[in-house]
């Protein structure tokens, strides 16, 4: 253990060694880092999106809830082109209550 101080701290060979070796650790240190920084920025992307999808729902969701029967069903069957207005949807319940 004494012969690797004296090799590292007494010769230039030794000196120059060592602030290589520093100077490695500093450098993979340094990248380490930057991958990691790197990691946490995707990661706050996709929460950050994953956040703005979960609020879109959450208004969709209340926004249905507040919906009268008709008009909820003025919403459902409106893509499809089953229904109209208001009267289709009247026309539908009285279908079901028979």
């Amino acid at each position: 253990m004494i012969a690797v101080f004296r090799f590292f701290a007494l010769t230039k060979t030794g000196r120059l060694c060592a602030a290589v070796l520093v100077g490695a650790v500093f450098i993979a240190s340094v990248y380490a880092l930057g991958a990691n920084h790197a990691r946490l920025k995707d990661r706050a992307k996709d929460l950050e999106s994953a956040l703005e999808l979960e609020q879109g729902r959450a208004r969709d969701d209340a926004y249905l809830q507040n919906l009268e029967d008709d008009h909820l069903c003025l919403e459902y069957f409106r893509r499809s082109h089953r229904v109209r207005d208001l009267e289709d949807c009247r026309a539908l319940r009285r279908v079901h209550e028979q």
